[in-house]
C-alpha cells in the first residue's frame, strides 16, 4: 500500500484487500517478498556503532594532541582516560557515522522497496534481478534515489520498469 497511490490501477483498497489479494496470488511466500534484502538492515546499526566508536576514540586522540598524521602513520591511538568530548563532538561524530552507515546500506532499501512493490512480480524475477535492471537503467545513482532529499515516501517512479 505504501508503494503506490490509492487511484494508481491495481491498488489495495485496505490492508484486508492487500492481504488477501497477495495470498489468492502468491500464497504465504508473497508476504516474505524483499525480506531478505531487509535482513541487509540489521548491518547499517553494526556499522554505524563501530564507525562511532572509532570516531570517538580518532577525537579524543587529537584533543590529547596526537596529529592526524601520527594517528594514519602509527596505527595505534594513544588516550588519557580522563579526556572528555564535548556536546558538539558527539553530535558531530553521530551523524559523521549515521551518514557513513547509510552511505554503505541505503542501497538495499532500494531493492528491497522495488522487491515489495505491489507489481514487482511482473517486474523482477528477484534482488539480483532488481540490482541488475537498476544498474542498466540508472547505473550507481538508481541505488541512492532518495538517499538525499527524503521528503516523499514514494523515492522513485513504480512505473519506471
Amino acid at each position: 500500500m505504501l508503494s503506490t497511490g490509492k487511484d494508481t490501477p491495481g491498488a489495495y483498497k485496505s490492508i484486508s484487500h492487500g492481504a488477501k489479494h497477495i495470498w489468492e496470488t502468491e500464497g504465504l511466500k508473497g508476504f516474505y517478498r524483499g525480506l531478505l534484502p531487509s535482513l541487509f538492515g540489521v548491518t547499517h546499526g553494526a556499522i554505524q556503532f563501530s564507525s562511532y566508536e572509532r570516531l570517538k576514540i580518532w577525537r579524543t586522540a587529537i584533543i590529547d594532541g596526537q596529529s592526524v598524521e601520527d594517528i594514519a602513520k602509527n596505527g595505534a591511538i594513544k588516550t588519557k582516560s580522563d579526556t572528555e568530548l564535548s556536546n558538539f563532538d558527539f553530535l558531530t561524530l553521530g551523524a559523521i557515522s549515521k551518514m557513513f552507515a547509510g552511505s554503505i546500506t541505503y542501497p538495499y532499501q532500494i531493492v528491497r522497496a522495488r522487491l515489495q512493490l505491489y507489481d514487482a512480480n511482473d517486474k523482477y524475477k528477484n534482488g539480483r534481478d532488481v540490482v541488475k535492471k537498476v544498474y542498466q537503467k540508472e547505473g550507481i545513482a538508481g541505488f541512492y534515489k532518495g538517499y538525499v532529499s527524503l521528503a516523499s515516501a514514494n523515492h522513485y517512479d513504480a512505473n519506471e520498469y
